[in-house]
């Protein structure tokens, strides 16, 4: 659900979602209003962006396995509706639009869950969930809500609040603050530019000139005026790149990391709302070697990866030739190929060994000496408050196995394709008042392309009781 031609940003997510949209079945596409867009939509904005994109598919399914292809032009253009074209709250008392009638028709085609993102207003959604109470018994509209996972870029109109008050059951993902305090939101971190931690550089016109505005889909991406893309991250916390599993929004991803507002404890036993609200990541090392904590830093800690993935990605709509651009190296750890984690039932003390050695790269199938391997602690998905042990086996050579920091950000990482980890003794957590698991990240780079590209297996130590 987009306020698209409210300002240039929201055409920018939209090129973007269509280079990644071979990881997703999209099921509708919403112009919707919002508080900066009060009275009209503007689907034909969608149109003339999905029309460009017509014009490299073929090229983008050159790139992908055949059993994630790119959906046709054709096929997204049928999927563009608009929500009412009238702000907010007063769209509940008119006729149900079209945008909300397709979400109710996504909602019933399949028991899977429907991700929903909202880049403007959220009117279009509260429609739906409205003509559902009125249409449908308690039971079988219960059972729709129950598949709604939202993502929106803060509250942009008065229906946001309205949903969560009537619906605490909807898994809701949102940054919530005072009016048009956008700046403590965390999917500012996806372009902001006045922390002197984050990459500025590459979300800026002259970058974007040089790497993705090129071809019929990247003439697309228009000019900066306010931000780049302030509401991508709804959609790439979903990039099956390793990070994400399945609703853990909290485990952290590309898209940044939130968490619910109840203690932990209370989401064990089940008292809960299922909201998720900004939460922060600590000692976030930046491009000035200081150390950040802020709940932005969840997102901008992955800048360089997903620039260069989205750089890479758009070289895919130039040529149809596999061998003349870069793709993602393919992780495997002990056997187990991603993206999915790694459990593992861990215990007090004892010593584990990893192995990345399948790992391969797709552009030299028999040569992996592009890759490279670190493995790193990610603490806070479990606000883990110990050390653990990561050791190389052997280091690199030439390498002392470690580096102070990466380029997400993390500190004390751990090189090569071998490890052995030590899982320290259990304590029970006092921030959540549970066991202490903690995950480990393998981060696998492709630097044999123009590009470098990232790909992450999870590794989740659960402690048996």
């Amino acid at each position: 659900m987009s306020d698209i031609l409210n300002e240039p940003d929201d055409s920018m997510s939209l090129v973007r979602y269509l280079l990644y949209s071979n990881e997703f079945d999209t099921r509708g596409i919403c112009a919707t209003t919002s508080w900066w867009l009060k009275n009209a939509t503007h689907p034909e904005e969608m149109r003339r962006i999905i029309n460009a994109y017509g014009e490299v598919v073929d090229n983008l399914n050159q790139h992908v396995n055949p059993n994630a292809s790119y959906q046709s032009a054709e096929e997204l253009l049928s999927l563009v509706t608009s929500g009412p074209s009238t702000y907010g709250h007063t769209a509940l008392d008119q006729p149900v639009s079209e945008g909300a009638k397709r979400i109710i028709s996504a909602l019933q085609e399949s028991e899977e869950p429907l991700f929903i993102t909202g880049w403007g207003g959220t009117n279009t959604l509260a429609q739906a969930l409205l003509h559902m109470d009125k249409t449908l018994s308690p039971s079988e509209a219960s059972e729709l809500r129950s598949r709604i996972r939202l993502y929106t870029i803060s509250d942009q109109d008065d229906t946001g609040a309205w949903i969560r008050a009537r619906y605490p059951e909807l898994f809701y993902i949102v940054s919530i603050h005072s009016f048009n305090d956008y700046q403590v939101a965390t999917w500012v971190g996806m372009d902001l530019v006045t922390s002197p931690g984050a990459n500025s550089t590459i979300v800026q016109n002259p970058w974007l000139d040089a790497n993705i505005r090129l071809g019929p889909l990247g003439a697309m991406y228009p000019q900066i005026i306010y931000g780049m893309e302030g509401d991508t991250p709804s959609f790439l916390w979903l990039v099956q790149n390793g990070l994400v599993y399945r609703d853990r929004i909290d485990w952290g991803t590309w898209g940044g990391r939130y968490s619910r507002p109840e203690p932990l404890v209370n989401w064990a036993s089940g008292i809960y709302t299922n909201h998720f609200v900004d939460a922060l990541d600590s000692g976030v090392i930046g491009v000035d070697g200081n150390s950040y904590q802020t709940n932005q830093a969840t997102i901008w800690r992955w800048r360089r990866a997903y620039q260069d993935d989205f750089a890479a990605r758009m070289r895919w709509t130039l040529t149809p030739n596999f061998s003349e651009v870069g793709h993602p190296p393919v992780l495997n750890i002990n056997g187990q190929q991603g993206p999915d984690p790694v459990f593992v039932k861990a215990k007090s003390n004892e010593t584990y060994t990893f192995d990345a050695g399948l790992t391969y790269d797709p552009d030299h199938p028999s040569d992996s000496s592009g890759l490279e391997f670190q493995w790193f602690l990610y603490a806070e998905p479990t606000f883990y408050t110990s050390n653990v042990t990561i050791e190389a086996l052997p280091p690199p050579e030439g390498s002392s196995g470690k580096l102070d920091a990466n380029d997400a950000g993390f500190a004390n990482v751990t090189l090569g394709t071998r490890v052995r980890i030590t899982a320290p003794q259990s304590f029970i957590n006092s921030n959540t008042g549970l066991e202490s698991n903690f995950h480990v990240i393998l981060q696998v780079t492709n630097r044999a392309g123009l590009y470098p590209i990232r790909r992450y297996q999870r590794l989740v130590f659960e402690y048996e009781s």
